[in-house]
């Protein structure tokens, strides 16, 4: 009987365990010139293929900040969906969408002003085929009071900072 026992128990464990699943993954940001690494990087955690968490990192190492800013860390959180190729977006296929604090946490150029900035990033690293067609891997949007423009695109990498100071395992998501 105990064995029956710990036998259902194990497989509702186990059951709750994949429902729940989720998935990391950690890209570094490459300008769209193909040049410019930034030393700012991303992890995020997907779960269940649709929700997405995560932290904007802007400490690359220890004392290193990006951005000549105090190096205060954003929260990420959005949502997994899919944005056509004709949409005219630079940013297309299966994307994670999220909103990032970064900003508004760095408290800007002139104080907190409740500003948002907006990411749509693919979930692994960019290509070499996509580099050379110009098909990108990220676009951030930011948001100053009401109006949102596009602020800056590149291509994802496995490169953590701009000089890899922080190189850590990646993971490459794979969604159904």
């Amino acid at each position: 009987m105990k064995l029956t026992r710990s036998t259902i128990i194990a497989v509702l464990v186990l059951s709750c365990t994949a429902a729940f699943g989720q998935t990391t993954v950690k890209l570094g940001f490459l300008s769209h010139d193909k040049q410019t690494q930034y030393c700012d990087f991303e992890r995020l955690t997907v779960e269940k293929n649709l929700v997405v968490t995560g932290v904007h990192f802007i400490s690359a190492s220890g004392s290193v900040t990006c951005f000549n800013e105090p190096g205060f860390n954003g929260v990420m959180a959005g949502l997994v969906t899919s944005f056509p190729a004709n949409s005219g977006l630079p940013v297309t296929g299966t994307v994670a969408t999220f909103a990032d604090n970064t900003y508004d946490q760095q408290q800007g150029f002139m104080g907190a002003c409740g500003c948002s900035e907006y990411y749509v990033s693919i979930l692994r690293p960019s290509t070499a085929a996509e580099k050379n067609a110009g098909k990108f891997g990220w676009a951030l949007y930011t948001n100053f009071g009401g109006t949102a423009a596009l602020q800056n695109f590149g291509f994802t990498t496995k490169q953590l900072g701009n000089n890899n100071a922080n190189a850590a395992d990646t993971f490459d998501l794979k969604l159904n």
